[in-house]
């Protein structure tokens, strides 16, 4: 069953739980004076959620949706994919819609589905959507029992995001500083690690078994970041009811440096290093010494995980809270109505296990 195959929920009423990250860097007062000035926000009741700690914002998602499913609310995630991730869980549990107000580096979640990328904008766009009672259902994955709504994978990397993590620490938080760490982590010494792959290609088809030697695999549920590489399996998880699975063979430097302009360019599919396939569900292992856990990367994230690792699609859809007229953003930054910008500067197309995403 597909998203738009279930039942739509009633509309939240109640106070908005803000969930907002703790970020190394930023100005938290700035932040709350910026959307509490929204003159839209201001004619609601705001509950602010914000961790002590960074690790404690998956607890707290948990706290706010709940609290939004016992007073009728809507819970907001105001931050990245992470974030938004965190929240969503906690949203699809407890079985309430989510806002989002794009605040991370790619936004790929929020630019797939139209919003704003401008806090102000959205916060007024998702309040309106609100008024009007605008709920969208949205396709989510499970790795075992963590939600994604992006990606997940094993391998590669899992490693790129630790040095994004310490460079964006030593540099700022940026595309760019993105770029940069995984470029350096594309040019350390990599091994591949050989899988069992068992998927079935739609529900209710045959398991098929098969053995990869992968640096990087990599399971993919977001259209916008599959198409910005070229892989036709962007509009097959697009329709609804599959997931994209891209597999990164081991290589030399000069042959990653191809694979990686062939995914700059919108060429990925031609890439002989690179397979690809779409699947409604797969369970990897690995396929000669068997670790007792592994590291697994979810929507930016990071987590040990003890293998077989079972990716599958959720039964029930997230709701999203969004205009139904946004168009969706291709470009790295948008106008003021969620639309992409005439003119928008160059942004690197991220390559599964090599970019960042």
């Amino acid at each position: 069953m597909t998203p738009s195959e279930h039942l739509q929920p009633a509309s939240p009423h109640g106070p908005i739980h803000l969930v907002v990250p703790k970020r190394p860097g930023a100005d938290l007062d700035l932040l709350r004076a910026t959307l509490e000035g929204v003159p839209a926000l201001q004619e609601h009741n705001v509950i602010w959620h914000v961790p002590d700690q960074r690790g404690d914002i998956v607890q707290l998602a948990r706290d706010a949706a709940q609290a939004a499913r016992a007073d009728g609310g809507l819970v907001v995630a105001a931050g990245g994919d992470g974030t938004i991730n965190a929240v969503a869980s906690a949203a699809l549990l407890a079985g309430v819609p989510v806002g989002v107000v794009p605040m991370g580096t790619f936004n790929y979640f929020s630019r797939e589905h139209g919003l704003a990328l401008d806090p102000e904008t959205a916060i007024q766009d998702m309040l309106q959507a609100l008024k009007d009672g605008d709920l969208r259902p949205v396709q989510v994955g499970f790795v075992n029992r963590r939600m994604f709504v992006v990606n997940a994978s094993v391998g590669l990397y899992t490693k790129m995001l630790a040095h994004r993590e310490m460079a964006s620490l030593r540099f700022g938080r940026s595309r760019w500083v993105a770029v940069a760490a995984a470029v350096w982590t594309l040019f350390r010494p990599s091994s591949g690690r050989r899988w069992r792959v068992v998927m079935k290609t739609h529900r209710g088809a045959d398991a098929v078994q098969e053995e990869h030697l992968v640096t990087t695999l990599f399971v993919g549920n977001n259209p916008l970041q599959l198409d910005r590489m070229g892989l036709p399996q962007a509009q097959m998880v697009a329709d609804g009811g599959k997931l994209a699975v891209i597999m990164l063979k081991p290589q030399g430097r000069w042959a990653v440096a191809r694979t990686v302009w062939n995914a700059a360019t919108g060429q990925l599919d031609k890439d002989n290093s690179v397979v690809s396939i779409a699947c409604s569900e797969l369970t990897v292992t690995p396929a000669s010494w068997r670790p007792p856990q592994v590291k697994l990367a979810f929507d930016g994230e990071r987590e040990w995980m003890a293998p077989p690792l079972h990716f599958r699609l959720s039964e029930r859809p997230l709701w999203l809270v969004a205009p139904t007229t946004l168009t969706r953003q291709d470009g790295p930054e948008g106008d003021a109505q969620g639309a992409p910008s005439p003119a928008p500067a160059p942004e690197p197309a991220p390559v599964p296990g090599l970019m960042p995403a």
